[in-house]
């Protein structure tokens, strides 16, 4: 599965791919998307433009900071409540997909996940 092409993503961003990179980029937003969103069938020129593009972000993520296990911030703050992250997937990719409705975090917690299923 791999939703951009090795030339888009030296185009945008000036940096060289392997495919095993893009593949790799390409399944860990997938896994991001809720399940009512996700088509298997998305290649790279088939899929949503906001896939596509936070799939190349992640990418340009992991390659820029080496180490993926580091995200923009560490510790988040709101008032008494904190938070420390350790993703692994940067901020912008997954504020793409949100953005773009693929991403729901203000729902019920089955939304993302339950299919709907016709009787």
């Amino acid at each position: 599965m791999t939703f951009f092409k090795k030339e888009e993503f030296k185009d945008k961003y000036k940096l060289d791919v392997e495919e095993y990179q893009i593949e790799m980029a390409s399944e860990m937003i997938y896994s991001q998307v809720g399940l009512r969103y996700r088509n298997p069938n998305w290649n790279s020129d088939t899929c949503p433009t906001a896939i596509k593009n936070a799939s190349m972000e992640q990418l340009r993520f992991i390659l820029e900071y080496d180490i993926p296990f580091i995200d923009y911030k560490d510790n988040v703050k709101a008032g008494e409540m904190s938070a420390t992250l350790s993703s692994n997937y940067s901020t912008l990719a997954l504020r793409i997909l949100g953005n773009n409705g693929y991403l729901y975090r203000g729902t019920p917690i089955n939304y993302n996940m339950g299919m709907e299923i016709p009787f």
